[in-house]
């Protein structure tokens, strides 16, 4: 695949984001350029989440974190690419304490105050849906909130103009968001108390890492084709 068309908008000299372009989550990520401007495209888990980014790279306050939208449609969605380090390589040093911890746990709270119109991508009832379990858990009463969903060091950049996020494939609207600190690199904040209990959090935790632990191993057993693939040559 050499470009790619998403509402008008060409995206040219594609190469993948990783090894290939479909991704660990099995959805299309790639790198490209539009008009000089290089460019990640990547595809989404719900047609609704580029309406969602184009509210946030419109909103007053979020667009500085966040990558500039370039185009989006309801399956993929077009973004600047986020040139500097990973707060993992700024503080490889110490990566007890990171010195950014409280910019972002700002940046987080910034999130959950801004109201948006509808859910987007629930995030919990898709990790269930990995680890092949139902969601059997009532969460209404859990307020929806702007979150990442995966807010590693990795996924956070340190440009010249401040912190970016990167990797929004998971951005939602939605419950998602009471597992923010525990998908983090920061300490633990107890607000989801407010909402369910200790045990259904450490509940929905194992699932996350259920689903984390099948992720890997699919990206082993792949690994693993690509090099009994090549030997065949070499």
């Amino acid at each position: 695949m050499k470009e790619i068309n998403i509402n008008n908008i060409k995206v040219t000299n594609l190469i993948p984001t990783k090894i290939k372009f479909t991704n660990k989550n099995k959805k299309f990520s790639a790198k490209g350029y539009y008009d000089g401007l290089e460019v990640k495209v990547y595809e989404v888990f719900d047609q609704n989440q580029g309406n969602l980014r184009a509210f946030i790279s419109n909103h007053k306050d979020l667009s500085q974190f966040f990558p500039r939208i370039i185009s989006y449609d309801k399956k993929y969605i077009v973004e600047e690419w986020i040139k500097g380090n990973t707060l993992k390589e700024e503080n490889k040093r110490n990566l007890e304490n990171i010195l950014q911890s409280e910019q972002v746990k700002k940046i987080i709270n910034l999130m959950w105050s801004v109201n948006y119109h509808e859910k987007v991508f629930d995030y919990i009832e898709y990790i269930h849906n990995r680890v092949n379990k139902k969601n059997s858990f009532d969460l209404q009463n859990i307020p929806n909130r702007i979150n990442h969903n995966d807010l590693s060091l990795d996924n956070i950049i340190l440009t010249s103009k401040g912190l970016k996020i990167i990797d929004n494939e998971f951005l939602g609207y939605n419950s998602g968001w009471i597992l923010n600190y525990k998908n983090s690199f920061l300490k633990e904040n107890y607000e989801y108390r407010n909402f369910i209990s200790d045990d259904v959090l450490h509940e929905l935790w194992a699932i996350r890492k259920e689903w984390s632990k099948l992720i890997k191993n699919e990206k082993f057993f792949y690994n693993m084709n690509i090099k009994n693939f090549f030997k065949k040559f070499f």
